[in-house]
Parts: structure tokens; C-alpha cells; sequence
């Protein structure tokens, strides 16, 4: 629980402006983190949030970041493809922390596109097996900076998850009661992710109508009404799947708690 601790502290130094002083503690939390035996993301989840929050206002945070990328980016390369110590206690693979997935959080808290894409650049050139393993969170970054032909090449199929959409609407909701998991908004959404990223590629590769093509099969593809409006408003504003889903559920949760007139 002694990160617990840590955390309510930190919030608190946030609270009365002591900003050296919570970068302090975060700075510990990050480095006991890396030391863990095999840690997983809630292991570092609230660390990494509020070095977000912190960053917002406090340049030294940026700093740190932009150190702890560094490492992260020249242990990857080396070969290390994992935060945090190996050995027991053992848990299972795909709860351990990539360091790629790492570099990508801590790039988007600084906005920093370009960063992903060297880093991503140099595992295309020497390590293409983890490029591969990678390309699904590289790929935004490598559309947002032009990189469309790298992107190109390791971009799957935008509308592999078309059917699986289809088969969880026959038997999930898409707006789910409150506190119950939007599995079937959240397929929707990196369904229409895939869809937009394969657009922009090949529009960025001078192919307007394909890409207008591989849109209207997207809409055309989805069995429903609802799921091809909501899909649509996808792709003109991202994030817009899981807003509405949230905004939903909070109103849903509202009216319930609203005692009988």
C-alpha cells in the first residue's frame, strides 16, 4: 500500500505548488518501478498519470521524460524488451510492460510524434521482428509525420475486425448498463482506428479514391444502422465512439440515483 501513500502525497505537493518536491517522489516511484521484478502497467499506471498532470505545468517533469524515453529507447534497441527486472515472481507475457509502449505513452504526454518514429525507424532497420510486433502503436505517430510508406508496410488489413464487430453486436449492447465493460464500443472503435489510419496512408500515398473505397466498405460493412452512424461519426471525429458510450452510462447512473418523485 506504501505507493498509495506516495500517491495521496503526491497529489497534496500538487495541490500547495510544491512541484520539485512531488517530481521528487514520482521520480522515486518510476526508478523502484524499473528495479521491480516483471511489473505490469497498474504497477506504473498512477506514477505515469501524474507525471502527465505534472508535466502540464512543470517543465523539470518534461525533462525527466524526455531522460527516462532515452533509457527506454537505448535499452529496447540493445535488445531489452521488457520494463522491469526478469525473473520471478513469473507472470504472464502480455501483462509485462514493453518498453515500446512505454516510449509511445511517454511521447504522447509530450506530444512528441517524431520521437516515436525514429525509434520505430531504427527497430525497422535493425530488429524487424519487434517492428512488426510494434507497428499497431506506431502507426499514428507514423501517419501524423508522413512516414506513409513505412506505414504502408506494416499496416494490417483496416477491416480484419469487420466480422468480429458484427458477432459481438448479436449478443452485447452498445451502450451496456453503468460500470458494465463497452466490449462492443471498444471493437467498434479500433475497428474505425484501423479504417482511419488505411485511409490517411493511402491518401498520403496519392490514392484518394481507394481510400474513399475502404471507407464506404467500412459503413457498408456493419450490419446495423446504429453501428454505421456511430461508425461514421467515428471516422469524422475521433474519439467519439467511447464519449458517447461514457456519456451515456454517466447519465444512466445519474437517473438512478435520483430518488422517486
Amino acid at each position: 500500500m506504501r505507493n498509495s501513500v506516495d500517491h495521496s502525497r503526491v497529489v497534496k505537493l500538487m495541490q500547495e505548488s510544491a512541484s520539485h518536491e512531488a517530481l521528487s517522489v514520482l521520480e522515486r516511484l518510476f526508478r523502484a518501478a524499473e528495479l521491480a521484478v516483471a511489473p505490469t502497467t497498474s504497477d506504473i499506471f498512477m506514477t505515469m498519470f501524474q507525471l502527465q498532470l505534472l508535466a502540464e505545468q512543470y517543465e523539470p517533469a518534461r525533462v525527466f521524460l524526455r531522460s527516462i524515453r532515452a533509457t527506454q529507447a537505448e535499452r529496447l534497441l540493445a535488445g531489452d524488451i521488457h520494463f522491469g527486472l526478469d525473473g520471478e515472481p513469473a507472470v504472464e507475457e502480455y501483462r509485462r510492460i514493453r518498453r515500446f509502449s512505454l516510449i509511445v505513452e511517454i511521447n504522447d504526454i509530450l506530444e512528441d510524434h517524431v520521437s516515436t518514429c525514429e525509434v520505430f525507424s531504427q527497430l525497422d532497420s535493425g530488429h524487424r521482428e519487434l517492428a512488426r510486433q510494434y507497428a499497431w502503436a506506431a502507426l499514428p505517430a507514423l501517419v501524423a509525420e508522413g512516414h506513409f510508406e513505412l506505414a504502408d508496410r506494416y499496416r494490417d488489413d483496416p477491416l480484419k475486425l469487420l466480422d468480429v464487430v458484427n458477432e459481438t453486436a448479436l449478443a452485447l449492447p452498445l451502450y451496456p448498463p453503468p460500470r458494465q465493460a463497452p466490449r462492443l464500443a471498444a471493437e467498434l472503435s479500433s475497428l474505425v482506428r484501423d479504417v482511419r489510419i488505411g485511409m490517411a496512408v493511402l491518401r498520403g500515398m496519392g490514392d484518394n479514391g481507394k481510400a474513399d473505397v475502404l471507407g464506404e466498405a467500412l459503413v457498408a460493412g456493419l450490419d446495423s444502422d446504429e453501428l454505421k452512424a456511430l461508425a461514421q461519426r467515428e471516422l469524422d471525429a475521433p474519439g467519439t465512439v467511447m464519449r458517447e458510450v461514457g456519456d451515456r452510462q454517466m447519465a444512466q447512473e445519474a437517473a438512478g440515483a435520483q430518488p422517486p418523485s
